[in-house]
């Protein structure tokens, strides 16, 4: 395999897993769940 193919698969793996990073942080921090997060300490 030729070295630039190389690097354009590691960056397209790269993109992908930045992408499944975004959208879980994105589910974890919503408003919603850190309400709630901070309810069961409080309670």
């Amino acid at each position: 395999m030729s070295q630039p193919r190389r690097i354009l698969i590691w960056l397209l793996l790269a993109a992908m897993a930045a992408m499944v990073s975004y959208i879980g942080f994105r589910g974890y921090l919503n408003p919603d769940f850190l309400i709630n997060f901070s309810n069961s300490f409080y309670c």
